[in-house]
């Protein structure tokens, strides 16, 4: 027979069963009770920390509403806030509306750099130039606009006085380098005035004459353009388009030395520069004058042009003797020349030129000649 009555736990099992809940429940109080003192630790450590962030926050905002440079903080373009400078030189900005440099604001020769009319505004300065930065992070940017106006008139005025100078100091060299052509004019031209003198005669005094004139003239262009200071009317032009021009106006010359004149490129077709579209041609053709005068039949000149850190840089290396250790230190100052027939003007004006376009030149001599490396910024509109 099948016993039907429930099975009822004995007294025993039930006081172990109790046991071992209150054991739990004990247990259960006691990692609740480390709970919340975590928790408690945990809360007053972001408070502490949202305190400290708040007062950096605050340091910050009053360091930036502080500096004279404008800042802009954008998220996916879209201006989130700025400090008060920035309002001086964009004073319709508002939060909330997306970024735009200005359609009146042009681009200088350096990248970033802009050049602002202020002929409108109370401003003293008819033309500013400002610089932008701009650091992206995501979909976040950071944006930095300072004048640099006073910067810019102080290196013009710095180059103006050292031309000055060595005007100064080179005015014995232009009296000598006068001296010999004038006074060779001055001949002539008594012979000219000999009733005497036959026709054939004539002609040939006439035409040497006029080449004494040809030199004085060009002499006294080079050295108006050795004086002069900046650019005067820039324009973006392929970086290739200059080389090309450059070589252009040499290439016969080499081909009738036989001197091979090669380049190796490494430039984007897309790469641009601000600047006067005939002063960089012309300070290239100089420097490749130089190797040209340096150079024997079947040597050969390299232009080596690549793209690094958003400049132009060129290499140009010949094959001739090297600069002599007397001069290589003062080789691009006025009339500092070793040849008979040059001026030394040529390589003093094509450093003005490239400096005058913020750009650097320098020479070193290498296992084979001369290398002179030519730096331009490249614009970056």
């Amino acid at each position: 027979m099948i016993n039907s009555e429930p099975n009822i736990p004995s007294s025993n099992t039930q006081s172990l069963d109790a046991k071992h809940l209150e054991e739990a429940f004990a247990i259960f109080y006691a990692e609740s009770q480390k709970l919340e003192a975590q928790q408690s630790a945990l809360q007053e450590k972001i408070n502490q920390l949202s305190e400290e962030l708040q007062k950096s926050n605050q340091r910050l905002g009053i360091l930036v509403n502080a500096i004279p440079a404008g800042v802009i903080l954008l998220e996916n373009n879209i201006v989130l806030l700025h400090n008060p400078a920035m309002l001086h030189f964009l004073p319709s900005l508002c939060i909330g509306q997306p970024f735009d440099i200005p359609n009146d604001w042009q681009p200088s020769i350096a990248p970033g750099e802009y050049v602002i009319n202020t002929l409108d505004t109370e401003d003293s300065r008819p033309l500013k130039t400002v610089q932008v930065i701009r650091i992206d992070d995501g979909i976040r940017s950071y944006i930095q606009i300072q004048d640099i106006t006073a910067n810019i008139t102080l290196h013009q005025e710095t180059q103006r006085e050292n031309r000055l100078s060595a005007m100064g100091k080179m005015a014995a060299g232009i009296a000598h380098q006068f001296r010999t052509p004038l006074a060779t004019a001055l001949l002539y031209s008594s012979h000219l005035c000999d009733d005497d003198l036959a026709p054939d005669m004539s002609k040939e005094f006439a035409q040497r004459l006029r080449k004494q004139l040809l030199d004085l003239e060009k002499l006294s262009q080079d050295m108006l353009h050795f004086i002069s200071n900046r650019p005067s009317k820039t324009i973006l032009v392929s970086a290739r388009q200059i080389i090309d021009e450059a070589i252009a106006s040499i290439q016969a010359l080499f081909e009738s030395n036989h001197v091979q004149l090669k380049i190796e490129w490494d430039v984007p077709a897309s790469t641009l520069l601000l600047v006067e579209p005939k002063s960089i041609p012309n300070a290239i053709v100089a420097i490749l004058e130089n190797a040209l005068s340096v150079s024997k039949p079947a040597d050969q000149v390299l232009i080596q042009a690549k793209v690094e850190s958003k400049k132009l840089i060129l290499n140009i290396e010949d094959q001739g003797p090297g600069i002599a250790s007397t001069i290589i230190d003062s080789l691009f100052e006025p009339f500092s020349t070793t040849s008979a027939n040059g001026t030394g003007l040529g390589l003093s004006i094509a450093k003005n030129t490239i400096e005058a376009h913020r750009g650097n030149i320098a020479v070193e001599n290498s296992a084979k000649g001369a290398i002179f490396k030519i730096t331009l910024p490249i614009s970056s509109e």
